[in-house]
């Protein structure tokens, strides 16, 4: 009789388990994400903002970043770039998988550099990623695309 209660008692807890971590996956990720963040660029503290790697499609063209296209910001810019990124508000990505991705290199006076990754995912969702958080990207993309230059061939 003992051990009947045991291994009942057991598949109880078991049924438990698999419903809070079902629970977990489908609801509890998105109802428990924080969209009060807020990413947090001081413009003062920024000297150079550039294109890392990646490739972007703007208008059914797509727009290479290991080679053929780059960005450089002005002082201006810096700012209003900064700005952009202040103001994103934190997104809830399901499908972070990205299908494109564009990096953007922030370097700082103190010689550090921070990283910013805009990216689209499969569902068209434009995000980006900034200290492990997922903002709106939607802003920054319209503002990237207006900053696009063509590099000369045989330069990079």
């Amino acid at each position: 009789m003992n051990k009947k209660k045991l291994s009942i008692l057991l598949i109880v807890f078991a049924n438990i388990g698999f419903a809070w971590a079902v629970f977990n996956m489908f609801y509890y990720k998105q109802a428990s994400f924080d969209i009060s963040k807020k990413a947090n660029i001081n413009s003062n503290n920024i000297t150079k903002i550039h294109n890392g790697d990646g490739s972007w499609i703007w208008n059914k063209k797509e727009y290479d970043f290991y080679k053929e296209h780059s960005f450089l910001l002005s002082k201006n810019e810096i700012s209003e770039f900064c700005r952009i990124i202040n103001s994103a508000n934190a997104q809830y990505i399901e499908n972070i998988r990205p299908k494109k991705w564009l990096d953007i290199n922030l370097e700082e006076k103190n010689s550090n550099t921070r990283l910013i990754t805009l990216k689209q995912n499969y569902e068209d969702e434009i995000y980006f990623e900034f200290e492990d958080n997922t903002f709106n990207g939607k802003e920054l993309e319209k503002f990237i695309y207006k900053h696009i230059k063509t590099n000369k061939k045989g330069t990079n």
